[in-house]
């Protein structure tokens, strides 16, 4: 897969959410030629990106949902918010990505393609307030797809902009992919716009893939090319 290598400098020591022993990059036995070398070396030196242990990076594994959820909310600077029982979709107090997935319903951008069983309640207070109840689940460990992928990435990093970034936001083109017509059509319009800012490509074949599952590698270059966009915007 071709990428371009975009290094970020501000990438959270936390970014890459399957958690284990951070190591230097001379440390990684199993990236030597791997496509994404040069910049898992770069982002692992600086201390950005961990290893799923002290000798392996697992360039090629999975990415869950929430994995690559708290790596965009941190990219884009979206804080978590404390977890509320019963308003958290399938999530309990005790997964570690709760708090990354109340706040990201809190503003309204979680798919609700990607919630099994989805259903909003909207109900009104005797206060006046208005109050909106999700449900359904999740399934935050499933491995995320790239469509998916690039859905979250593109509504976090839009809903970062302001009124005088949002200008700069490029618009979405027609996709050159040679399987863009099986992308998706709820995700379909984020995909145009996630390729237009540069966060996404095409595999070599010139396919997207859209329900192929995210490596780790793939993930490490998405989130340094929102930051390098997010800075350079």
């Amino acid at each position: 897969m071709k990428f371009k290598r975009y290094i970020a400098a501000a990438l959270s020591a936390a970014v890459i959410a399957a958690s284990a022993a951070a190591a230097a990059a001379a440390d990684f036995t199993d990236i030597s030629g791997h496509w994404a070398e040069a910049m898992i070396t770069d982002l692992a030196d600086r201390g950005i990106v961990n290893g799923v242990s002290e000798t392996e990076f697992n360039p090629d594994g999975t990415v869950t949902r929430a994995e690559f959820l708290k790596m965009a909310m941190e990219a884009t600077g979206i804080e978590t918010v404390p977890y509320r029982d019963g308003e958290c979709l399938d999530a309990k107090k005790s997964d570690w990505y709760a708090q990354y997935l109340q706040s990201i319903l809190d503003k309204g951008l979680v798919p609700e393609n990607m919630v099994a069983g989805y259903n909003l309640e909207v109900k009104r207070g005797e206060d006046g307030t208005v109050k909106t109840h999700y449900s359904g689940a999740f399934n935050a460990n499933l491995p995320i797809t790239r469509e998916e992928m690039a859905v979250i990435a593109q509504y976090t990093y839009q809903y970062t902009r302001n009124a005088n970034t949002m200008k700069d936001m490029k618009q979405g083109e027609d996709l050159p992919f040679t399987d863009a017509d099986q992308i998706s059509g709820w995700a379909h319009e984020a995909v145009k716009l996630a390729y237009a800012q540069g966060f996404i490509s095409g595999m070599e074949t010139g396919a997207f893939e859209p329900k192929a599952t995210l490596t780790r590698a793939e993930a490490a270059t998405i989130i340094s090319r929102m930051i390098t966009t997010g800075t350079a915007g």
